[in-house]
Order: structure tokens, then C-alpha cells, then sequence
């Protein structure tokens, strides 16, 4: 790939990719505001960080050149007018390995986050942190393989002599975290499966959630893709970057979409549930807010209908009050669990639901009243 074709598609993918993951920030912002952002917000915003970092760095080697490519023989060949500007893209090189790494783990970070809300309150969240715990070995035996793989760290970037092969071309790094990079998101991609299988919805938006959160496999497809072409064609530099970009290009895109999946609330099938809807349309009929009653333990706990309160908006609670975030609770174990396991579970806790809609409308001036 030539080094101009090589820039101008780095930059296009980086441009539509960032496009999505400003979308999903302010999908966030707009829906919780900028104090209720929480630690996915941050895995996200870092990956933004670690991605243009990367995108700059594949340009600047364009421009000076690596030692990738060298061997015993050409090494020594070099001009010492060239060392300089060659030692500095390696080391350049060195550092995008570490980029990559935390990008691509930080956006496996946004999904799991995103997963521990989901499925809180039932026994899949224990899936989740095992997960979790999961990622974060395999991260750091990733980062672990990319430095200890050449020793000292310095003979990294070494023009003269040739320091070898491991500190050069890395193929072990290929090999190495491209296995662990495609597990991981083997196991973040099977985490949401079965409580997406549970949900009481419409099977057509059953069928696009599922779709929605497995789109990782497109990831792991580019992640092996980008390790056979990269260990096809080792000393070609440009090919390596070009499907490490793809790889985060789509990456991007995995991670983006179920926090963009708010802003197509409306729409006929990512809007709300069927319930959602059917009280959407009573709320035009009947001016005002329609409260519903939860009961649990000795406290009682009263919400209205607002753009927050979907659960399958994927959307965090934490910015509200205490009492809200009870209920939160509530609706999150009634939308995800099925009849059967709902009713051993209340019947356990103790917790009885109810709903009372009052509407009066028989006066002009009359006013909903809570009860």
C-alpha cells in the first residue's frame, strides 16, 4: 500500500470513527448530562485519546521511517544522516503497539460497563465481572509480551548493528495478541447473549438488540484478518498499520452503537417497549404525568413516565436521587427477568410491584392527582 493511500484512508476511518464516538458522548450528555457521565464515559473518552494519538503517529512514520524492514546486512548500510530520523520512527513504532493495546481495551471496557448495568440484580452480572477480571489479564499479558519481547528496552529502536528480528518485526506480538485480543472479545460478546434471550419484548426487537450487541464479531473478524496479512507480509510496515486502523475503525463503531441507540427511541424497532409506547400515546390523550407506584420493604416510591426511565435505552441511572435509583432497580429486574424467575425472585425479597393510573378528566381544569 503506498504511503499516500495508506494516509488518506488512516484519516477517513479515523474521522468516521470519531464521528461515532462523539455521537454516543453526546447521546450521553443529552440523556444524563455531564455529571451523570460515569467510568464507560471515561473508558470511551481515553479511547478517543489513545486512537488520534495512534492516527498521528502512523503519519509521522510516513515521514521518518523505521527499522522495520532492516536486516544484518542493510542495518549497516544505513547513511548516519538517516539513523536519527529511523531511530525516532521506532520509537514511535514502539509506543503505537502500546496505543493499539489501550485503545482497543478501553472500548472492550465501554461494553462491560455498559453490561454490569444491564444485567444488575440478576445472576448474570456475575458473567460480567468474571469478564472483566478476563480483560484485564489479558491486557496485561499483551503489554507484558510487547515489552519484554526485546531486552533492553532501548535495542527496540537500535539502527546499528541489527538488533533482531523480536525488536524489529515482533512477530510474536502478532501472534500473542491477536489469540488473546480475539478471546476477550469472544467472552465480552457471549456476556450479553443470554440475558438478551430473556428480555420480554417483541421478538423483532429481541432479534436487533441481539444483532446490536453482537456486532463484535465484526471486530474479531478484523483482528484475525489484520494478524494473518500482518504475519504474511512482515517487513512491509504499511500493511500492518493499514489493518490495525481497519481494526480500530470497526472497533469504534461495536462500541458506539448501543450508547447512539437512544437518540432512536422513536423509531418502530429500537424505540421503547411496546409498554413504553402505549403510555406515550395515553400521555398525548391526557395532559400531565402519569405516576406508578412501587412498593418495596415499608417505603413507597413514586415515578412518572419520562425520556430516562426505558431500560432498554441502555442508559444510566446514577445521577438520580436515591429513591429513583431503587426503582431503577425494580424496572430493571422486571424488563430483564422472565415471568417464572420474577416471581421466585420477588416471593424471595419480599417485594411486591404494583401500578395505579389515575386519570381525571372529567373537568376542564382538572388536574391528575397522585394517590
Amino acid at each position: 500500500m503506498a504511503a499516500d493511500s495508506l494516509t488518506i484512508e488512516t484519516f477517513t476511518e479515523f474521522a468516521i470513527g470519531m464521528c461515532f464516538l462523539t455521537v454516543r458522548l453526546y447521546a450521553r450528555i443529552k440523556y444524563l448530562g455531564i455529571q451523570g457521565l460515569q467510568i464507560e464515559d471515561a473508558f470511551a473518552v481515553l479511547a478517543m485519546v489513545f486512537w488520534t494519538m495512534m492516527t498521528i503517529i502512523i503519519h509521522l512514520l510516513g515521514i521518518f521511517g523505521n527499522n522495520i524492514g532492516l536486516n544484518y546486512e542493510t542495518a549497516m548500510q544505513v547513511p548516519e544522516s538517516k539513523v536519527p530520523d529511523l531511530v525516532l520512527g521506532s520509537k514511535l513504532a514502539f509506543m503505537n503497539w502500546i496505543w493499539y493495546l489501550c485503545y482497543i481495551w478501553c472500548l472492550k471496557g465501554v461494553l462491560l460497563c455498559l453490561y454490569n448495568k444491564l444485567t444488575e440484580g440478576t445472576f448474570w452480572k456475575r458473567l460480567v465481572h468474571i469478564a472483566s477480571g478476563f480483560c484485564l489479564a489479558t491486557w496485561l499479558a499483551c503489554m507484558l509480551t510487547h515489552i519484554c519481547i526485546c531486552t533492553p528496552i532501548p535495542r527496540n529502536w537500535q539502527i546499528k548493528p541489527y538488533a533482531g528480528d523480536n525488536c524489529t518485526v515482533r512477530k510474536p506480538n502478532y501472534i500473542v495478541i491477536a489469540t488473546l485480543n480475539v478471546l476477550s472479545d469472544l467472552v465480552v460478546l457471549l456476556v450479553p447473549i443470554p440475558v438478551l434471550l430473556k428480555l420480554q419484548i417483541p421478538l423483532p426487537r429481541k432479534l436487533i438488540l441481539i444483532f446490536l450487541f453482537s456486532s463484535g464479531i465484526f471486530v474479531i473478524i478484523c483482528s484475525i484478518l489484520r494478524a494473518y496479512y500482518s504475519l504474511k507480509s512482515l517487513s512491509t510496515l504499511s500493511i500492518a498499520l493499514g489493518w490495525a486502523d481497519r481494526e480500530c475503525f470497526v472497533a469504534a463503531i461495536v462500541a458506539s452503537l448501543p450508547g447512539i441507540k437512544p437518540l432512536f427511541r422513536n423509531t418502530r424497532w429500537l424505540g421503547s417497549s411496546n409498554r413504553n409506547r402505549s403510555t406515550d400515546k395515553q400521555s398525548s390523550r391526557y395532559p400531565g404525568s402519569y405516576p406508578q407506584k412501587f412498593r418495596g420493604s415499608s417505603k413507597t416510591y413514586v415515578s412518572s413516565h419520562s425520556r430516562d426511565t426505558d431500560r432498554f435505552e441502555l442508559l444510566d441511572h446514577q445521577g438520580r436521587s436515591s429513591a429513583q435509583k431503587k426503582l431503577s432497580t425494580v424496572e430493571s429486574q422486571e424488563s430483564i427477568l422472565p415471568k417464572d424467575e420474577r416471581a421466585v425472585q420477588e416471593s424471595q425479597q419480599g417485594i411486591k410491584v404494583t401500578r395505579e393510573l389515575i386519570l381525571e378528566h372529567e373537568r376542564p381544569d382538572a388536574v391528575p392527582r397522585h394517590r
